[in-house]
């Protein structure tokens, strides 16, 4: 029987600033806004606030629709396998255009901007890089701290248990040690 492990101290010190940083946001965000209605005039303003909302909901709507069938088509093939017919990172695309577009319905200048970055293609893309890059590295840090190995066939980075081959496998060679892999 396994427990749930409690986090580690660095993940406590996070999430002990995040209501600080939460409400600093929302401060930035009503000063900005303020600004704005002195350089523009508080009337629109609003009708800023009220397009962006729609905007970002017709954008959810959308995103949801797209994110719902990816998902279903991802969940129909083994974990890791390509999906046929469907282009790497559908459903990250799908995940971070919904997150704009809820973004966009946050009232704020920088949350539209973030929720914009979210939508754009380009930054869209490095977005999703950048994510996946940091959940890999979770990942494979998670692993070797339970005595496991982590193997990487392709775009596909999976966990072995402790016992394993003792390294990393890419294109069926043996890696000892990571730093070999170019990362």
């Amino acid at each position: 029987m396994s427990f749930p492990v409690a986090p580690g101290p660095r993940a406590r010190r996070w999430t002990a600033w995040l209501p600080v940083g939460l409400l600093l946001l929302v401060v930035v965000e009503v000063w900005l806004l303020v600004q704005l209605g002195h350089v523009v005039g508080g009337g629109w303003v609003f009708v800023l606030l009220v397009v962006e909302t729609f905007g970002g909901a017709l954008v959810l709507r959308r995103a949801g629709r797209r994110a719902v069938e990816a998902f279903r088509q991802t969940a129909s093939v083994p974990f890791g396998a390509p999906v046929p017919g469907q282009e790497p990172g559908v459903v990250g695309n799908a995940v971070l255009t919904g997150v704009g577009g809820a973004l966009l319905v946050v009232p704020g200048l920088l949350s539209d901007v973030a929720g914009l970055l979210c939508i754009f293609p380009p930054t869209r893309r490095l977005i999703r890089r950048v994510f996946v890059r940091l959940a890999r590295q979770r990942f494979e840090r998670a692993v070797r701290e339970a005595g496991g190995t982590t193997v990487i066939v392709g775009d596909v980075v999976r966990g072995d248990h402790a016992g394993g081959h003792g390294g990393d496998v890419v294109d069926g060679e043996v890696v000892e040690d990571p730093r070999e892999l170019g990362r």
